[in-house]
């Protein structure tokens, strides 16, 4: 079985995989087979709930695993992309006061200024760092 349901959902690939009936799985579950039919529907279009998954994957033999992962990289990827976002904003308008007062001279390059406060950030984590 691959990582991502088709046109079947989760619950009847593994059902058909096993090479169970609708009618088997409906007298295990201790449910109709219609209201069987109606789970499997229902997970397609996302409305079934993780509590009736997992009673239907135990009534099979198998185990529900549930998790969020990143939609891509790591979950240090997304809070150095966060912290960079806020450090932008402060390197930016900071720089503007000074150049307004001509303080600028001498700085480090923007990006690497972004990056250095982005770095702290990360690590400090402040209250607000996700608004």
């Amino acid at each position: 079985m691959s990582n991502a349901p088709s046109r079947r959902g989760w619950i009847e690939r593994f059902r058909v995989a096993l090479g169970m009936s609708i009618t088997d799985l409906a007298e295990r579950v201790g449910v109709s087979r219609p209201s069987i039919s109606k789970l499997e529907s229902r997970e397609k279009d996302g409305s079934i709930t993780i509590k009736q998954i997992d009673k239907v994957a135990e009534a099979m033999g198998g185990k529900l695993v549930y998790a969020i992962i990143p939609a891509e990289g790591k979950m240090d990827d997304i809070v150095m992309n966060q912290a960079r976002k806020r450090a932008k904003r402060i390197i930016k308008r900071t720089r503007a006061h000074m150049a307004l007062e001509a303080q600028s001279e001498g700085l480090q390059s923007q990006e690497e200024a972004i990056e250095e406060l982005a770095e702290e950030m990360a690590r400090e984590m402040a209250r607000d760092f996700w608004k």
